[in-house]
């Protein structure tokens, strides 16, 4: 028989497993819904490889700097990513300025999409291991949200697909606000 770990770390001691009895209280509240601790489902927070990759970060960053501001995180994260300079705080309410500057990145939305997945996975990993989600996390997530909203067509592939992204987007978003 064959067994296949999806992450070395999920199974470790050092981290909680991502499941609905590992969350805090806030988490177990608000995060209701399976898919959020269902790992292949890539719309989920710590379900795409960016979004799981960020939960077991964060943890690490956490622990081994309690006391330092989120930003410093971020920051990392953004480098990282190649884009240093993305302000995390534009939304989408100027779609032609996003676009301009999506316009610009390597790997265009592709870069933008990665770059929303780990503030929104920051903001849901937040509230899944301390309770509460910053109020500036809860900024960025917000327009992260904003900006995907705008590039809702990239979706629009599969029968449906749209539709959906849109559903669990409106879903976390509410989420969102209530962490």
């Amino acid at each position: 028989m064959f067994s296949f770990k999806i992450c070395s770390g999920q199974d470790s001691p050092k981290y909680k497993e991502i499941e609905w009895k590992n969350g805090s209280e806030a988490a177990k509240k608000i995060m209701v819904s399976s898919f959020y601790y269902d790992p292949l489902d890539a719309w989920s927070p710590f379900g795409n490889d960016t979004g799981s990759d960020i939960y077991y970060l964060y943890s690490d960053w956490k622990n081994d700097h309690p006391n330092r501001n989120v930003r410093e995180f971020l920051n990392e994260e953004l480098v990282s990513s190649g884009y240093p300079w993305f302000d995390i705080y534009m939304d989408g309410k100027d779609p032609e300025r996003l676009k301009r500057l999506v316009s610009t990145m390597t790997n265009q939305y592709i870069d933008l999409g990665r770059i929303d997945d780990k503030i929104i996975s920051l903001a849901f990993t937040q509230l899944f291991l301390e309770g509460k989600i910053e109020p500036e996390v809860k900024k960025w997530a917000e327009a992260a949200f904003s900006r995907e909203k705008i590039y809702l067509d990239f979706w629009n592939g599969e029968e449906g697909e749209k539709v959906e992204r849109e559903k669990r987007m409106n879903q976390l978003l509410a989420d969102l606000l209530k962490g």
